[in-house]
């Protein structure tokens, strides 16, 4: 059957926060009998985009069309009634009833939708175990089945409607890689005997070389392509399809025989109220990806936005001492801010600066004022801005690391964001800036015989944070 999907979109979020796009704008027709891979990291909307073509998740805007069906168009009991006759779903886990045998498991979709007898539904159960290779586990509950059994009795469940199409969602994600392979194997097998059109969601893309084409998805975003590695498609090999060419054959005489677990009395009510609470089971296990899926974007688009905006307070704003000068018996300190992306926009409280003097193990803090009074709490940084100070340090016994120099710390505490009005993307930015100062009352002289510059004694000496 051919699948075509056209601007499918599923946002999440409302009035109170901006949508979130788990899946956005995609569309792609999937030919009759052919397969489709879905690759994609963790979180890119693979498992959306699956619930949605297979009729469990609406989107929230795009179309599904199987043939001339469009499947979100009809009345939810008609698309309940499409999905169960026509399309076959196995999901990232066997979820299967714990409760029941396998063999129950398997009839219970074909009871639910009423085509068959209940004896006809059991003996299609009984030979679709016995094709997935199941034959001697028929009474096993899944408690007692391996990971690789459940996953073949979760197969069986869903080929047992006959569907048309078959959407599996990371069927092999759990198991050790031999029995991957052999659930792969089993997959491919079916779907080449029975001319199935399938889509299959995997991480695998050595699975996906197996593929028609392959859809790879990356947050929200689909791009559709040939199928990658095309070499590696000998791994797995479809030798024949003599076990599975009977798999929804079964004869009058097997029907007549077959014992029905569910349907006698008060097991039968208690077999419908099971067939009714399925499906619901697999609506919350799909509303619960796409929590998980939505939370995990928010999680994720919150932190891009703490990197880029400590990217930009830490990285593209660059800060330090331009230059300091002598004054009449003082100093005029000038500090700079730079903006090393001039095409990013940054705004900065007015810095906070402080310049403390050493003495001894103790810093002191001396007096600074600004020169150029601000006219505004917030500076824009377009390329580079001076920010200029006095200050008259005056701390005797100061302690002398170099000769008759002070040593002197600078620290400079500022607010930077993107905004002119931050809100919530503000983040705090500390700098401490170490010079060696030229007194004021020891003449270049003295200090040339004690210290041997090449010319004059600088007025001071950066040193880098210490």
């Amino acid at each position: 059957m051919p699948l075509t999907v056209s601007n499918l979109t599923k946002s999440y979020g409302g009035a109170s926060a901006k949508p979130v796009n788990a899946v956005s704008d995609v569309s792609f027709v999937v030919e009759d009998g052919s397969f489709l891979a879905i690759v994609g990291c963790s979180g890119s909307g693979k498992s959306t985009l699956l619930a949605m073509i297979g009729g469990i998740s609406e989107p929230t805007s795009g179309l599904v069309k199987f043939t001339e069906t469009s499947l979100w168009a009809q009345a939810s009991n008609a698309r309940a009634d499409f999905r169960n006759s026509t399309i076959g779903f196995v999901f990232q886990f066997a979820s299967l009833l714990p409760t029941l045998k396998a063999i129950d498991n398997v009839a219970l979709p074909a009871m639910v939708r009423g085509a068959l007898s209940e004896k006809a539904a059991y003996a299609r159960a009984r030979v679709l175990l016995e094709q997935v290779g199941l034959a001697e586990r028929i009474d096993s509950y899944p408690g007692e089945l391996s990971g690789g059994e459940q996953r073949r009795v979760a197969i069986a469940r869903a080929l047992i409607n006959s569907p048309q199409v078959l959407l599996a969602d990371e069927p092999t994600a759990d198991l050790d890689e031999d029995t991957e392979v052999e659930i792969l194997k089993l997959l491919l097998e079916i779907r080449q005997a029975h001319k199935l059109t399938m889509i299959l969601v995997t991480h695998n893309r050595e699975i996906a070389a197996l593929a028609d084409r392959v859809l790879t998805m990356k947050s929200g975003v689909a791009e559709i392509s040939d199928a990658i590695l095309k070499t590696d498609r000998a791994e797995v090999k479809i030798v024949s399809h003599e076990r599975v060419d009977s798999i929804y054959a079964i004869s009058a005489q097997q029907v007549a025989s077959e014992q029905v677990r569910l349907g006698a009395g008060f097991e039968r009510y208690v077999g419908r109220f099971v067939l009714i609470l399925l499906p619901l089971l697999s609506v919350i296990y799909v509303a619960n990806l796409a929590v998980a899926s939505y939370q995990q974007s928010v999680i994720n688009a919150q932190l891009d936005r703490k990197q880029a905006l400590e990217d930009l307070a830490m990285e593209d704003l660059k800060a330090g001492v331009k230059d300091i000068r002598m004054t009449d018996g003082g100093y005029e300190l000038d500090l700079f801010l730079r903006n090393s992306k001039s095409d990013k926009p940054m705004f900065v409280m007015t810095p906070v600066v402080r310049v403390f003097v050493q003495q001894g193990n103790s810093w002191l803090e001396t007096a600074l004022d600004s020169v150029d009074k601000p006219t505004a709490a917030v500076a824009q940084i377009s390329s580079e801005r001076i920010f200029r100070y006095r200050l008259k340090p005056n701390v005797p016994g100061y302690a002398q690391l170099i000769p008759y120099y002070m040593h002197v710390r600078i620290t400079n505490d500022l607010l930077v964001s993107p905004s002119s009005l931050p809100k919530d993307d503000l983040i705090e930015r500390n700098d401490s800036y170490y010079v060696y100062l030229k007194p004021h009352n020891i003449s270049d002289e003295v200090i040339a015989k004690k210290l041997k510059f090449a010319g004059a004694p600088p007025v001071y000496m950066p040193m880098p944070p210490h």
